[in-house]
């Protein structure tokens, strides 16, 4: 048993209550690592993007000399 300023809280319900918490954090500890994933997958792309993006530039500020015959 707990006492607290509010009551007693037996010792089952604070396993039980520790137990979920457990398990709350192990969820969390899961969706983090998924998040980080992600955002890692995220980051990939954003640089992919943005050297495709510097290539479609430097395309576009090349002068283009007439041919000649």
């Amino acid at each position: 048993m707990l006492l607290t300023s509010t009551g007693v809280i037996p010792k089952s319900q604070l396993e039980e209550e520790s137990a979920l918490l457990r398990c709350k954090i192990e969820e969390l500890n899961r969706n983090t690592v998924r998040l980080i994933a992600e955002a890692e997958k995220l980051v990939q792309e954003t640089k992919q993007l943005s050297t495709q993006m510097k290539s479609l530039e430097n395309a576009s500020t090349k002068p283009t000399w007439p041919l000649m015959h």
